[in-house]
């Protein structure tokens, strides 16, 4: 099992497990790769954050990161739709459906985003990361339809909004609508806290006029990341994995002396030392 790598007349010299001992300078390459992917992707990559109500478009805007050089890529994206699925009364997942658009306004991607699914388009990530109820949608007798704005009342993990539809221009008289899903009900009461009515989609109600519930505006948030050096420090871990591996392959060495009347042997390992003994044995055998 041992390569005889140097031998003259009366001297010879004999290894195994050379890719062990090369091990300690993989390492320093993953480790040299790892902070220059690091350095690259700081200066070069960046991270925004956009709220974006459904059916809206957007273009980069709200930087998270303040950097000296920053490439922010043009395009438009496109909120077509978002929705929530609910599992035993809790949010399961939530998704949104958007559209990469070229300057002139033409699709170039079309996917879904939901939580731990993002979209990676030219180097360019989108995650899920957020939504937000941001208003009605309600319908009077005349057919004209008005929006209303949400308030979010508690911040905690049982999302509440509040809504007040005055029932005229006088804004001390009207109803209170809650709202604590995206299943499309809502709940009226009135100016003294009263409950009046449960609603759906598309249901009237009439307390002075007529009014019909339309719609739930809501508003999704994307987050958009670039980092061109994540390739590299892929590759810096990637490497840092086989050089762990290496390590743990024995590296021996062996010499043999022949003086006058004796041969004299000796040798080293860097583990194993065990098994290196009994290889020893035997060749002193």
């Amino acid at each position: 099992n041992y390569l005889i790598f140097f031998q003259q007349k009366n001297i010879i010299y004999c290894y195994k497990g050379l890719v062990g001992k090369i091990s300690p300078i993989i390492v320093h390459i993953s480790m040299i790769l790892i902070l220059m992917g690091s350095f690259y992707g700081s200066v070069f990559g960046f991270k925004a954050q956009e709220i974006v109500p459904k059916t809206e478009t957007f273009s980069i805007q709200n930087l998270l990161t303040n950097q000296y050089i920053q490439i922010v890529p043009k395009f438009f994206t496109r909120v077509n739709d978002f929705w929530i699925t609910y599992h035993n009364f809790k949010i399961y997942q939530f998704y949104s459906n958007i559209s990469i658009l070229n300057l002139n306004g033409n699709e170039l991607n079309q996917t879904t985003l939901s939580v731990n699914n993002p979209l990676n388009y030219n180097r360019l990530n989108l995650y899920q990361t957020d939504w937000n109820l941001i208003g009605l949608r309600i319908k009077n007798g005349q057919n004209t339809l008005s929006q209303y704005p949400l308030l979010k009342i508690f911040d905690t993990k049982n999302n509440v909004w509040l809504c007040w539809v005055p029932h005229s221009n006088f804004i001390n008289k009207g109803v209170i609508f809650l709202i604590d899903n995206l299943q499309g009900y809502i709940t009226i009461y009135n100016e003294n806290g009263n409950l009046i009515y449960n609603l759906e989609l598309n249901e009237s109600w009439d307390i002075l006029h007529k009014y019909t519930f339309i719609d739930i505006i809501s508003s999704t948030g994307i987050q958009i990341k670039i980092d061109p050096g994540i390739s590299i420090i892929y590759s810096g871990f990637f490497f840092l994995i086989i050089s762990t591996a290496m390590s743990y392959l024995t590296y021996s060495q062996i010499w043999i002396v022949k003086a006058s009347t004796m041969y004299i042997i000796g040798g080293t390992t860097n583990r194993a030392t065990f098994d290196f003994e009994l290889d020893f044995l035997k060749l002193t055998k």
